[in-house]
């Protein structure tokens, strides 16, 4: 999870413990850049249930790239900010990928053509922010969310003056219509991937999200990340929103357990243990942390373990991860919290 590809480790040509890569910055995983991002899940949010609900729900190659189906799909990924949300949607693309590439022959070898909207560091702010700082309109976020879909398409050669018209039609129906069309001629399948936006209120949430829905084409899936905070009901309110459309799949993230943090740190151990290493963690202890500890996400999960992993890694003698190991690191990080759920972006002059 240190980087979005790149080196991380001993697996990838670090045979020293000390030439490891520094955590110095959280990424999401993108399994397509990421050769040894298996090595790297870690299922501590709960999210290998949801990747089961959605592979359970995915449809056969032939439905997807079939225009008599009718129905192209919307993923929606929903949870609090840090959770692993953009990881699982990557994960969910590479698992579709997989299944693309088994019966590739078959379907005369589509090629999956993946965007994510946001770009890799997934900043919402790159399609969501007006030119005068504060929030766009829907109107203006969905052509943007088309213009980063067609930077990608013209990297792959489809034909520039038809990529263009898409961006430029005004209906967003119309345009994934035309999108599709396209497709279908270069036998293709378009994976999108859109990034949290800090709405100001839930209504433009459910208008971009019936958008959203308005452009689930045949050869065409829109994965959609939708944060929320702890005092929010968004599991209903999204399923409210879309109630009743089979294109859409609706994957749902927890709060973390106790069991979630001696998970953890079970996966996360160095296989060698030893001075080099960490020996086996202390479950009673970690599991009785959580009602002290309570961590807020994944990711604050990720910082505490590494950075207490890299003092013990020092220490004369191995020492276990437990919460007495722990507590420091996770003292120093609780200021930090409130910054994981920022204000919202301000509205435009009028509403």
């Amino acid at each position: 999870m240190r980087k979005p590809y790149g080196s991380n480790g001993p697996a990838n040509g670090f045979p020293d413990a000390d030439a490891r890569a520094t955590f110095s910055a959280d990424h999401p995983l993108v399994p397509w850049k990421q050769p040894d991002h298996m090595d790297q899940w870690v299922d501590v949010d709960h999210s290998g249930e949801q990747l089961k609900r959605f592979l359970a729900r995915w449809p056969t190659l032939d439905e997807l790239l079939d225009g008599g189906s009718g129905d192209g799909r919307v993923v929606i990924v929903s949870g609090l900010p840090g959770m692993g949300k953009t990881s699982l949607i990557h994960r969910c693309i590479h698992e579709a990928r997989q299944r693309v590439a088994k019966g590739a022959s078959e379907a005369g070898d589509p090629l999956a053509v993946c965007v994510p909207t946001a770009g890799l560091m997934n900043d919402g702010h790159r399609i969501s922010v007006g030119p005068d700082g504060s929030f766009a309109p829907v109107e203006l976020i969905n052509t943007r969310i088309r213009k980063e879909i067609a930077k990608r398409l013209l990297r792959h050669a489809f034909p520039e003056e038809r990529v263009r018209s898409i961006v430029a039609e005004e209906d967003p129906y119309q345009a994934y219509g035309d999108m599709r069309d396209l497709l279908d001629q270069h036998n293709a399948l378009l994976f999108a991937v859109i990034p949290h936006i800090r709405w100001n209120d839930a209504g433009l949430r459910t208008d971009f999200l019936r958008s959203c829905l308005s452009a689930a084409h045949p050869r065409i899936v829109l994965f959609v990340e939708v944060s929320h905070g702890a005092a929010e009901t968004a599991r209903e309110e999204v399923a409210a929103t879309l109630h009743g459309s089979a294109a859409v799949t609706h994957l749902a993230l927890r709060e973390l357990d106790a069991e979630d943090i001696w998970r953890f740190s079970h996966s996360a151990r160095a296989a060698n243990g030893g001075p080099g290493g960490l020996v086996e963690p202390d479950r009673s202890s970690l599991v009785a942390a959580h009602s002290e500890w309570r961590p807020s996400d994944v990711r604050e999960l990720r910082r505490v373990f590494h950075s207490a992993a890299d003092a013990l890694r020092s220490a004369p003698h191995p020492w276990p991860i437990d919460a007495d190991a722990l507590r420091p690191h996770w003292e120093r990080r609780r200021a930090g919290r409130a910054s994981l759920l920022r204000d919202p972006i301000p509205p435009r002059s009028g509403g």
